[in-house]
């Protein structure tokens, strides 16, 4: 686990300029050089987790007994769920029994170098800290 610590502070430390200009494929002012020796961890790194969970966990894929195509994240869009009644689902969102520790000791053991949770991603919910 104590290897995957310091991945994970590094992605969380990131500003969110360089995640912006990173995913437009450059960080302004920086050289190739640069970017090469900055990206050098992740490439090194090769294996990791993306953890995407957030308030749409809760309905799960399923919208008035529905399953719902897609990608889980995009079921407010896909199922056209209106604002109001979405945002009644994050009061469900409470992550009692998450386990940060057993969640990184499961990554490090299947040989993961990182992880990054995307709590806040296409719906603009957070999840609280623990």
């Amino acid at each position: 686990m104590k290897r995957i610590l310091p991945a994970v502070a590094f992605l969380f430390l990131l500003s969110p300029h360089l995640i912006a200009a990173e995913a437009a494929g450059s960080v302004p002012d920086e050289t190739p050089e640069q970017r090469d020796a900055r990206m050098a961890w992740w490439r090194e790194a090769r294996f990791g987790m993306f953890i995407h969970w957030g308030v749409y966990s809760v309905p799960a894929g399923t919208y008035h007994g529905k399953q719902i195509g897609g990608i889980g994240e995009w079921i407010m869009r896909s199922a056209q769920i209106p604002v109001a009644e979405y945002r009644s689902y994050a009061k469900d969102f409470n992550p009692v029994k998450f386990d940060p520790d057993a969640w990184a000791a499961m990554a490090e053991e299947a040989g993961m170098r990182y992880i990054v949770i995307t709590s806040k991603h296409h719906d603009g919910f957070e999840v609280a800290p623990v």
